[in-house]
């Protein structure tokens, strides 16, 4: 035992007396601190954090030579007084994300746990600062190009065998183990899930409790993960049922799908559209890319939001820009350093571990015949996997629900890792407490995926978010992280911590009253195609100034669905141009005449306080050069019948009026 209470968690001797006087330690005036075996050094003053590493042999066989830099963050508890009560390792997805990448995330979600609990970040290697692959050609260039993923195989050589989740997991028992920490609380999102499968299987007796956000199984009973295009899919219907300006037109969002793909099969659309940059950028949507929009479905709540009513804009009244920004915002270049997502370790992982139709150990030749031929089976077994798509035109878009022909020139695997998953040939599961979180519209891991992981641990609970898609205890963007971790719906972190807390889920009341999304009731080009707000009591504004109403309150909240997938900044759908950032608890948006229809500009500021849920605005109209007026906009983001309040002035006359908000 140490000073410190635990087992290896010393504090330099110089600052030592003071923090135990104080009952609190102040580690962040530490400039080192010794854990374990390891000095660390501070590195991070925000949340006060210590960076460390250590080197471990990249192949453990001793085939390859060489070594490998394990990069991990620790954050000690705040309490230094008493015992710590546990250890929580979050993990990242990916493949190919950093965990210490998403720090933010992570110390907001477990910070009300930070007096008596450290948190351990650790990079998996050939990530983050644990020697990031990078391929310059699928980094910088397009991944899905083959001559890049080629090169990119050539370029790993037979080092391309050792960057697998069991290696993984491995380093990161050694980091506990310099570290001298015997269990951790584990909490994976996404392929974090498949890391903490393996560690569970093969490190069991290192774990305290096991969190799965998102997860998927490491042994998929289909190869097609056919679950996950149904989830997204049937997820439109779900979407559109639950939202009363959808259900009210009657039918079945799939059904319009349809119609629009059958419009797409005889003339894609051409045009120029803002992406998630607010960059005006020249784009198609045809067959494949409604398809890459579907698949994208259970990422974007966003698309869920928008699809149907930008369909019904294209096949009723031939306005094709809502459809042309969802493609321009799925096409905006995503182009990162490796050490914050490193494409080529993605692209090792799947090929190395991921169930593929061919056998790496082929030769390049035999692999095309076993692809070709596992293709023709489906197609003649199984026509209907991707429905209403073909499965031809499912393949052509080259979407990535599956790797499929991405792997069919990458290196053969070394004797001592042959391809295949990262199990142990007959896993035990521990009976640690663990927990599986699901979303019921995540298309990217569905909630029949992460049923059957659950069904893996023996002592397990698995829950479904409604309204969720993937991940669903935090959301994180560009413009930084939301506070409280990114828990919009104040509901799934509570559960989260205190399963690690207390080992149970507890009260889950608040899960069932997840808002829905809100769709779009229709995209128009002029508000007077729009239906009036409704008047209340002392407007008197007539049925043209409601309408004029109803434009702004679509325009602004246009811009608020917009956060989730802009990175600071936006354009409006037809014309001018918004900001936003973080201040303190509450995000501000300025808009400077935005435009959702051609003929009304918006300009003002709005603010999303995140604690309570309540958004306000209060903006400037224009139209046709004219100020018409000021309106109040307000409504509730978390309920989920929120209607929108909004009063001012339009043209001289009092408005005071609801709807449905945006």
């Amino acid at each position: 035992m140490t000073r410190a209470g635990h087992p290896g968690f010393q504090i330099t001797a110089y600052l030592l007396g003071s923090l135990l006087a104080a009952g609190v330690a102040d580690a962040a005036t530490a400039a080192k601190i010794t854990v374990g075996t390891l000095e660390l050094n501070y590195c991070n003053a925000t949340y006060g954090g210590y960076c460390g590493s250590i080197r471990r042999k990249l192949d453990p066989t001793g085939a390859v030579s060489g070594s490998i830099t394990i990069g991990f963050e620790y954050y000690p508890r705040r309490d230094q007084s008493l015992p710590r009560l546990g250890v929580i390792l979050p993990q990242e997805g990916g493949p190919g994300y950093s965990s210490t990448g998403t720090r933010d995330a992570y110390i907001n979600i477990f910070n009300s746990l930070r007096n008596r609990r450290d948190i351990l970040i650790v990079d998996k290697r050939g990530t983050g600062t644990s020697a990031a692959i990078d391929c310059p050609g699928v980094q910088q260039g397009d991944p899905g190009e083959p001559a890049a993923i080629a090169a990119c195989g050539q370029q790993l050589g037979a080092k391309a065998a050792l960057y697998r989740t069991e290696l993984a997991v491995a380093d990161i028992v050694g980091v506990m183990d310099a570290l001298q920490i015997s269990k951790v609380d584990f909490y994976g999102d996404s392929y974090g899930t498949y890391v903490g499968q393996t560690f569970a299987a093969r490190f069991g007796g290192r774990l305290r409790s096991v969190i799965l956000d998102s997860a998927y199984p490491v042994r998929p009973p289909d190869i097609w993960f056919p679950t996950d295009w149904a989830r997204g899919r049937d997820g439109l219907d779900r979407v559109c049922e639950r939202s009363p300006s959808c259900q009210a037109l009657g039918g079945k969002s799939t059904w319009r799908m349809q119609s629009l793909l059958n419009s797409l099969r005889q003339h894609p659309i051409n045009g120029t559209a803002p992406d998630s940059d607010g960059m005006p950028l020249a784009t198609t949507v045809d067959v494949s890319q409604l398809f890459l929009l579907m698949t994208n479905l259970g990422n974007s709540p966003v698309s869920y939001r928008d699809l149907d009513a930008a369909a019904r804009a294209w096949l009723e009244s031939n306005d094709a820009l809502p459809l042309l920004r969802l493609s321009a915002e799925y096409d905006t270049p995503f182009v990162t350093d490796a050490v914050d997502f490193s494409y080529g370790q993605y692209q090792d992982l799947v090929c190395q571990e991921y169930p593929l139709h061919y056998d790496l150990a082929a030769t390049p030749a035999q692999r095309r015949v076993q692809y070709d031929n596992a293709i023709e089976h489906a197609r003649q077994n199984r026509p209907d996997l991707f429905a209403p798509f073909t499965l031809d035109e499912a393949l052509d878009s080259n979407a990535n629900f599956t790797p499929l022909a991405t792997c069919l020139d990458w290196p053969a695997p070394l004797p001592a890792y042959p391809q295949g998953d990262s199990l142990p040939a007959n896993p035990v599961f521990p009976a640690v407490p663990t927990l599986v979180l699901s979303g019921d519209l995540d298309s990217v891991t569905s909630v029949e995926d992460a049923g059957q992981v659950a069904e893996l641990f023996p002592n397990s609970v698995q829950l479904v978010v409604p309204n969720l898609t993937h991940v669903t205890a935090w959301y994180y963007i560009d413009s930084g992280i939301l506070p409280d971790g990114g828990d919009t719906t104040h509901c799934v972190q509570n559960v989260v911590r205190r399963f690690v807390s207390q080992l149970s889920t507890g009260d889950t009341s608040c899960i069932p009253k997840v808002r829905p999304i809100r769709t779009v009731a229709r995209f128009e080009r002029s508000v007077a195609a729009l239906k009036p707000a409704e008047a209340t009591s002392g407007n008197a504004a007539n049925a043209g100034k409601l309408r004029l109403a109803s434009g702004a309150l679509e325009t602004v909240g246009d811009v608020f669905s917009r956060f989730l997938i802009t990175y600071g900044s936006g354009s409006g759908l037809r014309g001018g141009k918004y900001t936003y950032g973080r201040n303190g608890s509450k995000y501000v948006f300025q808009l400077n005449r935005v435009k959702w229809t051609d003929d009304l500009e918006v300009s003002g500021t709005m603010q999303w306080y995140l604690s309570s849920g309540n958004v306000t605005a209060s903006v400037t109209l224009r139209q046709g050069g004219k100020n018409m007026g000021n309106l109040s906009i307000a409504w509730n983001d978390l309920k989920t019948s929120a209607i929108a309040t909004l009063t001012g002035t339009i043209s001289g006359d009092a408005v005071r009026a609801k709807r449905i908000a945006p």
